[in-house]
């Protein structure tokens, strides 16, 4: 993984660096859309692996992304990324990745995934009657590894049944 997340920094820098030299000839609009089109895209791609990524690897994506809001707004690298990523719209890496795999889990629950993924969400089935069976929530499967808990039956029930019930 960590192999993966340089080459997705590395490639990213490269092109932040070009679309520096050009920004001064670029309207705000049109820089977003670039941004949005080159590095976002990188980001997003196959983001759902990196939520069993270490913190270090997630930290390194993060300082690119703030890269790019900072280029995008046109703002001094000491000024803090937070205010600009929220008037971006931008949700941070590890947001990023929790909601992939959130709406992986929903397409799952609701049959719109492939089968191999539907098979791995399972619907909460207490033994005895309870008032929580109607809380919409997965089942979490007890696992003996670290690695298991990063399996996406694990993560992804997990995450769901963290969820907020009025949503």
């Amino acid at each position: 993984m960590k192999k993966q997340v340089s080459q997705t920094i590395s490639a990213c820098s490269f092109y932040l660096r070009n679309i520096n030299q050009i920004s001064r000839f670029l309207p705000r609009p049109t820089k977003e859309r670039v941004v949005n089109a080159i590095i976002t895209s990188r980001f997003d791609y196959c983001n759902a692996l990196l939520y069993s990524t270490s913190a270090i690897n997630i930290t390194r994506l993060q300082r690119i992304q703030n890269m790019a809001a900072r280029l995008i707004m046109r703002s001094p690298r000491g000024d803090s990324a937070t205010p600009l990523l929220c008037e971006l719209h931008w949700q941070p890496i590890v947001c990023r990745v929790d909601f992939k795999l959130l709406v992986f889990t929903y397409k799952a629950k609701h049959n719109d995934a492939p089968v191999y993924l539907c098979e791995l969400v399972c619907p909460y089935q207490p033994t005895r009657t309870l008032r929580s069976a109607n809380n919409n929530m997965l089942q979490v499967k007890r696992t003996r590894t670290k690695a298991g808990d990063c399996s996406f039956a694990i993560a992804a029930a997990s995450l769901w049944n963290n969820l907020p019930t009025a949503i």
